[in-house]
């Protein structure tokens, strides 16, 4: 088995645990679907849009009622099957959910008017793979569009993605915001837009799982809450809740 199927089974195998973090109307994820189409940008009836590492397809349900077809792809089967069933009781009938690899996209070239991703480059082992791929099936009149959380500074990264893998094995690495616009420059073409969001605190309670060690986290946490060292989460505490402050850049690209 190779190093990227080897990481393609932690991946497959920590989002099948995670499920129920993406289910109900609740959900974090189902929560973002405004944002999400704001991350997206200007679409059109005609378009026809694929979401890569798509998940239970959120986003994907977000762009529907925008666009003529959208194509979800993601290696998790779980995902898929909730998707699945979450789109057919919402009426949802122009999202067209695929198994597969995003290091090794099932299109030929110029397939899509926007190739989007949200939320998923820091789970790859090699982001660059999957952002050449993102290119290739991405017509040249298009957009490739990705939205990931970033680390705040150098100092910290290291520190935040030994925590964030503590939360969930299948993350790799975060970059940072200038790191993303540049993969994106050299991967895919010229950045046509991009944006880093104000800090948003997350009730960290929303995306532990049975499978992180919740109380490394905490302790990590609460610790750099009373001085102790940065971990890159920018922890802080509303209403007896403890968040994390995510940050996230938002890049859109013109194929080369």
């Amino acid at each position: 088995m190779s190093d990227r199927d080897d990481h393609n089974e932690t991946v497959k195998s920590s989002f099948t645990r995670q499920l129920g973090i993406f289910q109900g109307e609740d959900s974090l994820f189902a929560t973002q679907r405004e944002l999400t189409r704001q991350h997206l940008g200007e679409v059109t009836p005609d378009d026809v849009v694929l979401d890569v590492a798509c998940g239970a397809a959120h986003a994907s349900e977000a762009a529907a009622p925008f666009v003529r077809q959208v194509v979800g792809i993601d290696l998790t089967r779980a995902l898929l099957d909730e998707a699945h069933a979450r789109l057919a009781r919402n009426g949802i009938r122009n999202v067209l959910l695929q198994e597969g690899d995003a290091a090794d996209l099932p299109f030929v070239d110029d397939s899509f008017d926007v190739v989007a991703c949200r939320n998923s480059l820091h789970h790859f082992a090699d982001p660059r793979e999957q952002v050449r791929e993102m290119a290739r099936v991405c017509r040249r009149s298009g957009r490739v569009v990705i939205s990931d959380m970033v680390a705040p500074e150098a100092g910290v990264r290291h520190r935040y993605d030994e925590l964030h893998r503590l939360i969930d094995p299948s993350h790799t690495a975060l970059l940072l915001a200038e790191e993303l616009v540049r993969m994106l420059e050299d991967e895919v073409g010229p950045v046509i837009r991009h944006e880093t969001l104000e800090r948003v605190p997350v009730p960290l309670d929303l995306f532990l799982t049975e499978q992180s060690d919740s109380e490394a986290v905490l302790a990590a946490l609460e610790d750099e809450l009373a001085g102790g060292p940065a971990t890159g989460f920018r922890p802080s505490r509303d209403d007896g809740r403890l968040s994390a402050g995510i940050q996230t850049t938002v890049v859109h690209a013109r194929p080369r």
